[in-house]
């Protein structure tokens, strides 16, 4: 079974010097000092994945978490609007235990709509998709907010 891994220093390194992210954007999202950032998003290749003499950086937490988003910012872009919603609303009824009224009643969409959106969203109009992705997406960011770190 043959595939490539995905090497987090140079993905970042790529996303950042196509201005899709900046070093200081990471450091907030992140939280992770500017310098240490820098440190691992040099030009050298004393990161790159293999045996390194260096050490690195980063804790193991946080190149955990700078992996994760790594990943989420290149490859989690590529999936679709509609599979990404079905995605929001499962985390939200399976992972946080809200019932599809809960969020028809915390977004103040129809629940049908909430119902067919997570059956098939393509069966559901725009007009009526966007608002319910809009907020179901709003809803996870301020869960997210309310969770232990």
């Amino acid at each position: 079974m043959g595939g490539t891994s995905f090497n987090t220093v140079a993905e970042l390194r790529r996303i950042v010097a196509q201005g899709r992210v900046s070093e200081t954007a990471l450091e907030a999202i992140t939280g992770i000092a500017g310098e240490r950032l820098g440190a691992v998003l040099a030009e050298s290749n004393r990161y790159e994945v293999g045996m390194s003499a260096a050490a690195f950086p980063l804790s193991s937490d946080e190149s955990t978490r700078l992996s994760v988003l790594a990943a989420q910012l290149i490859q989690g872009m590529e999936i679709g609007d509609d599979e990404r919603l079905k995605a929001i609303l499962e985390g939200l009824t399976i992972e946080f235990k809200l019932t599809t009224l809960n969020l028809a009643l915390l977004t103040g969409t129809n629940l049908d709509d909430i119902e067919a959106c997570l059956v098939d969203p393509a069966a559901v109009a725009p007009e009526r998709k966007y608002p319910l992705a809009v907020r179901a997406s709003y809803l996870s960011l301020a869960i997210a907010n309310a969770r232990p770190y």
